[in-house]
Parts: structure tokens; C-alpha cells; sequence
């Protein structure tokens, strides 16, 4: 009365694992080829235009692709064709695999990524300052006047003066952090 699961999926002699079902090497071969295809994505649309679109998916043949903005999904549209050779030159295995192109437009992506990136930047800068701030010296800071004398008394035998303000120069720089 009750069937097996497996005699369910086959029905009228077609094997459900075989018509549906995914073997690992061909699931991590299209894999390898759409994260291939994100890595080449510069190459293929163009530095501008990579920034502002990335492929999201390949399915039923068709290359899904982000955009920022509709005139970029707009854009690409007029090329699609040219998209298409320049992909199937790069990945000949796509040949057959990829036949239109979908867009989807969101701005909430890029501008997460730009977000990042200017935070980033500015974390960067704030560390850079951080830095300056932390190395820097006033010629009449105590630290400043204190490794002065320090290096006229270490170079006081050195008679020629341009010399003598040169290491003078470099003793105060190299001393002023460890003192700080």
C-alpha cells in the first residue's frame, strides 16, 4: 500500500536524482566558474562599469547581474551581445550556459559597499593622523629640546656644521618616538 520514497521519486521511469538532483563535481565546477566570472567581471564590463554592477546568479541560462542604477542595467542591455562574447571568450564552458541577460537594480548594495569603503578610508586617515600626531614634534616641546641637547652633546666633535644639523636631524627623529 505505502510506496518508498525512493519508488515515489520514480515515477514512470524517470529518476528524480538524475533529472533534478546535482552531482558534486558539476555543482562545484559552476560554482567555480561563476565566482571565475565575479573575478573577471572588471575585464569583461570595464573598471566604471564594475563598480556599479556585479553577476548575482546564473539560472535557466540566464545571467543575473546587480546594478546600482537603471541606466547601468540599461547600459549593459545595449551590450549584451558584446557581454556575451567577451564572457564565452574568457569561459568557453559557459558556451550553451548563459543564452540572456537579467538585471536587477539596488542601490541598498553598492551603497553598503561604498559605506564600507568610506569608512574604511576614514578609519584609515584617522589612524594616519593618529600617527602624525604621535611622531610629531615641536621644536620647542620639552621632548624636542631635551633630544637636542642629547645629539649636540653625542655629535659635538663633528665640526662641519651642515653635517653636524643633518644627524642632529636624525637623532631627534629617530628618538622622538621611543620617548613619546
Amino acid at each position: 500500500m505505502f510506496k518508498k520514497v525512493s519508488d515515489l521519486l520514480n515515477v514512470s521511469g524517470h529518476n528524480y536524482k538524475k533529472n533534478y538532483g546535482r552531482s558534486k563535481s558539476t555543482s562545484s565546477s559552476e560554482l567555480f566558474d561563476f565566482l571565475s566570472l565575479i573575478e573577471k567581471w572588471e575585464d569583461i564590463v570595464g573598471a566604471k562599469l564594475a563598480k556599479v554592477t556585479v553577476p548575482l546568479k546564473n539560472q535557466r541560462k540566464t545571467l543575473t547581474i546587480l546594478t546600482n542604477h537603471s541606466a547601468y542595467s540599461q547600459s549593459l542591455s545595449f551590450m549584451e551581445d558584446t557581454l556575451k562574447k567577451k564572457i564565452l571568450k574568457i569561459f568557453p564552458e559557459l558556451r550553451g550556459r548563459i543564452t540572456k541577460f537579467n538585471f536587477i537594480v539596488s542601490t541598498e548594495h553598492f551603497d553598503k559597499q561604498r559605506h564600507d569603503l568610506l569608512r574604511r578610508t576614514q578609519v584609515h586617515k584617522t589612524e594616519k593622523k593618529q600617527d602624525k600626531k604621535n611622531n610629531e614634534y615641536h621644536p620647542q616641546s620639552p621632548q624636542f629640546k631635551k633630544l637636542r641637547v642629547q645629539a649636540e652633546n653625542e655629535f659635538k666633535d663633528i665640526e662641519d656644521k651642515e653635517i653636524k644639523e643633518k644627524l642632529i636631524s636624525i637623532f631627534i627623529q629617530s628618538n622622538f618616538s621611543k620617548q613619546s
